[in-house]
């Protein structure tokens, strides 16, 4: 199965949350790194994807 790849956006804020010092570039490189950065990266995805702006803009509480 094919997982999907983290977009730039998910990566810098999955980059914010490790509280590296390393720049985000260079833990791509690193697969080690890279494995752990999308990982994380993919949570915040799942996570960003259960959040309905327009609902919660229209206050549409079901």
């Amino acid at each position: 199965m094919h997982r999907i790849s983290p977009d730039r956006a998910a990566l810098e804020v999955a980059h914010s949350r490790l509280y590296v010092t390393t720049p985000l570039d260079e833990m791509l490189k690193d697969p080690t790194l890279k494995i752990i950065l999308e990982v994380v990266a993919r949570r915040h995805m799942q996570r960003r994807a259960r959040v309905d702006v327009k609902k919660l803009q229209a206050n549409d509480n079901d």
